[in-house]
C-alpha cells in the first residue's frame, strides 16, 4: 500500500494495518484521520500542515496522533 493510499483510507474510514518499524518488527496500527472517529480530547487544537514525508494519524491503541514515514512499508489487515 503507497503512502497516498494509506492518506486517502485513514480519511475515509478506521483502518487496521501493520508497518514495519525502523527496528524491523512489525507494528499492528488502527487509525484514522476522520475527525468523527477521534475522541474530542484528540482533537488538534489549531491547524498545523503536516510534513509530506510523513503520514499521520489517531492510534486508537495508544490514544494519540502517532505518524508514519512516507517510506515505511505499510499492509492492510484483512
Amino acid at each position: 500500500m503507497t503512502a497516498e493510499d494509506l492518506r486517502t483510507a485513514l480519511n475515509q474510514r478506521v483502518v487496521s494495518f501493520y508497518y514495519v518499524k525502523k527496528d524491523g518488527t512489525l507494528r499492528e496500527a488502527i487509525g484514522t484521520t476522520m475527525l468523527s472517529a477521534i475522541p474530542t480530547s484528540g482533537h488538534p487544537a489549531g491547524v498545523r500542515q503536516s510534513s509530506p514525508r510523513v503520514v499521520p494519524y489517531w492510534d486508537f491503541t495508544r490514544q494519540a496522533w502517532r505518524s508514519l514515514q512516507v517510506t515505511t512499508q505499510v499492509f492492510l489487515k484483512p
